[in-house]
């Protein structure tokens, strides 16, 4: 195999083909429900929140999109946000994997376009644009009657989808010589496509010699393509698993003895781009990473080059597959600072993976010398691995004391600039850190920077519980979503007064305060703030039921209807009034367990089973951990229980049994937010109910006690 490789290499070095070789610069289950988290920057894995900085965190493909686009190759586009941003879970930054675009900012120049969906099973990627070639290819040959050209054309159309068969053209020999010849190309294609690729190279290596020219070529480059595909499913699996041990090297040296064969015969041949792009995928199979980076490396480096053929819609994807996940890729085998880029950030992320060690301080500086051309890259990954790895924050500071807030032209600026703010949190200089992100959102250009400093702006002056300052930012905050997170997550309850008072803040915020406010005093049981807060609900309170609301303009509106209940009849001896009586009741008598019984009965009655400590009805969340409400919250099973310890027998405490019992149905796990009781306790009170109170329909009803 080797011998292969040293031949391609020699071969191109004695062409007008640049070297390749040698470079002197040079995660299956169900899908996890994602939502954004607002805090500081760390360094675990999570495709839910990538951001546009080149950080460890990050997916290998948002990293490398963005390093593509320092470099002038690629237009990064950002997924619009969503129309409705006040109920969307997420704005423009953080973002998931796969919600990032790139565009080739230099065509490359590939006459055909293979798609690249799959590096690997490549050869459905040209079924279409091939058809367009072929038909051109007819209607323009001198040496083909109409009646003929109809019919090569009308065959070629037939082959529009990999997803069924195609039978072979039966070659007629009354057609001429060249209809015979396109005729036999159509059926060296139908095999192609029909994955029957011995026979296709079969009828590719006859026409290869015929003196068509358009046929002669194209059946040469077609022979790459055929024999690469050959080779590839000697060594696939049944799920589309990759075994290099098992890949044909006889069949793997035919690939490569036809795409050098190319490459001589037609140096400046019409597919010289799109053979050249691959050599890429030969060299993956061959299991060469080396080999493969510096190919990927001269590509960068060579925008302009007539064998340029980087697609940039599919090489982040490509590049993070094929080189990046490569276990037999390791940073001694790197010498670009590209690579080594991404290889330094993937090797700084926090793993709990069996025998995992993050890239060592003097392993990182072993790389200095091909950073040369690149000393702040190089010390933005310094920076990285002082706060990541080595928890020196303050050191790490130090390295990017001359970082600018109000200049980020580049995403590795901005990086350095995200960096630095974060670290100034990190090391308590939280003062400074307001003024930082201050400064670079005031300088921001795009949506993406805007939100990214609107994020830990608010995040900042919320950990140093300014709220008030907060305020006055808010209407002005372009991300709505991020309003409403605050609202539902850190303001406190002078806040949430205000807002619902105030008159810089619209009707949506306003409910949501609101909303918060009825939520929390509920569950910390401030009965006093709730029955002050009901004063200020809507009079159509009751349409406000979100997703179940008739009318469109309640649908993005907060749940308010969920406060409106009427109470109900629980047995005839036993009658709950309606929310606004239970809470005046107990704001008198808070201990009053036949009040309390009917704050439980409301809450499983609207059908939250509990009262929500969190209080949030947006997916965003802040990454503080304290909250803005303090005191006890309220939890039904806690009533339950006391009833059944303190009063007498009755209906009160039999229904009271029946409801702990319930509160482990049908799964025994507790939904009643006391603390559990064990399956003894539980039999217990089966056993208590079904023996003092076995005439009532609750007993009755109790078949388990799980």
């Amino acid at each position: 195999m080797q011998t292969h490789f040293y031949s391609i290499i020699k071969f191109l070095a004695l062409t007008s083909l640049p070297l390749f070789f040698y470079n002197q610069q040079a995660q299956a289950g169900s899908d996890p429900v994602c939502a954004p988290v607002i805090g500081s920057l760390n360094n675990t894995y999570d495709n839910c929140n990538n951001f546009p900085i080149l950080t460890p965190s990050n997916d290998n493909e948002t990293n490398i999109a963005l390093l593509l686009s320092d470099l002038g190759l690629a237009k990064i586009k950002f997924a619009d946000a969503d129309s409705k941003l006040w109920t969307a879970v997420y704005g423009p930054t953080p973002f998931e994997v796969g919600t990032v675009s790139l565009e080739n900012s230099i065509p490359n120049q590939r006459k055909i376009k293979v798609s690249d969906n799959s590096f690997s099973d490549e050869h459905c990627g040209s079924i279409s644009s091939g058809a367009a070639q072929f038909i051109q290819q007819v209607q323009n040959n001198k040496n083909i009657p109409a009646n003929e050209k109809t019919i090569l054309i009308n065959e070629r159309k037939k082959q529009n989808n990999c997803d069924s068969k195609f039978d072979l053209i039966t070659v007629q020999p009354s057609w001429t010589k060249t209809t015979q010849q396109y005729a036999s190309y159509l059926n060296a294609n139908i095999a192609f496509y029909n994955t029957n690729f011995s026979t296709a190279t079969k009828i590719y290596t006859v026409i290869s010699q015929v003196e068509d020219p358009w046929i002669k070529e194209t059946a040469q480059y077609m022979l790459i393509r055929s024999s690469l595909n050959t080779a590839y499913i000697t060594g696939r699996g049944e799920y589309g698993d990759i075994d290099f041990k098992k890949i044909n090297q006889n069949l793997l040296n035919e690939f490569f003895n036809h795409i050098t064969a190319y490459f001589k015969l037609y140096p400046n041949g019409q597919y010289i781009a799109s053979a050249r792009g691959f050599l890429r995928r030969g060299l993956w199979l061959a299991n060469k990473p080396e080999l493969l980076v510096n190919e990927y490396v001269w590509q960068i480096n060579n925008p302009k080059s007539p064998v340029y053929n980087l697609e940039m819609g599919n090489i982040a994807y490509e590049i993070d597959q094929k080189v990046l996940l490569n276990p037999a890729l390791t940073a001694n085998k790197l010498s670009d600072p590209f690579f080594l880029a991404l290889y330094d950030l993937m090797n700084m992320r926090a793993s709990d993976r069996d025998g995992y060690q993050p890239i060592t301080w003097s392993q990182l500086n072993a790389q200095k010398d091909h950073f040369k051309k690149n000393p702040e890259l190089f010390q933005y990954l310094l920076a990285n691995h002082l706060y990541f790895i080595q928890k020196k924050p303050n050191e790490a500071l130090k390295l990017l004391n001359q970082v600018d807030p109000s200049h980020f032209n580049t995403y590795l600026q901005l990086s350095s600039v995200y960096l630095k703010g974060n670290l100034l949190e990190v090391t308590n200089q939280l003062p400074a850190a307001e003024q930082f992100w201050k400064t670079a959102l005031s300088q921001a250009k795009t949506a993406t920077q805007s939100s990214l400093f609107e994020n830990q702006l608010i995040y900042i002056l919320s950990v140093q519980n300014k709220q008030n300052e907060v305020l006055n930012l808010l209407p002005k905050i372009k991300q709505a979503n991020l309003q409403k997170a605050w609202i539902s997550q850190i303001a406190d309850a002078n806040s949430l007064e205000k807002i619902i008072n105030g008159q810089t803040f619209n009707s949506a915020q306003k409910n949501a305060a609101l909303y918060v406010l009825l939520n929390q005093s509920l569950t910390y049981q401030d009965y006093s703030l709730f029955n002050k807060a009901q004063n200020w609900l809507p009079k159509d309170a009751n349409l406000y039921k979100a997703d179940q609301s008739n009318a469109e303009k309640y649908k993005d509106a907060a749940p308010l209807s969920r406060f409106i209940w009427n109470g109900s009849q629980i047995s005839t001896q036993i009658k709950c009034p309606n929310l606004a009586t239970i809470t005046a009741n107990l704001q008198q008598q808070p201990k009053d367990l036949n009040t309390q019984l009917c704050l439980g009965e409301y809450a499983r009655n609207v059908g939250i089973y509990s009262i929500d400590p969190a209080g949030s009805y947006t997916e965003a969340s802040f990454s503080i951990k304290k909250t803005a409400f303090h005191g006890t919250t309220f939890a039904r099973g806690n009533t339950y229980k006391n009833i059944i310890k303190s009063m007498p027998n009755g209906e009160l405490k039999a229904y009271a049994l029946y409801r702990a019992i319930q509160c482990y149905a049908p799964s025994g796990a507790n939904d009643c937010q006391d603390e559990d009781v064990a399956k003894s306790v539980r039999k217990q009170w089966f056993d208590q109910i079904r023996r003092d109170y076995p005439n009532t329909s609750w007993a009755k009803s109790l078949k388990y006690y799980w």
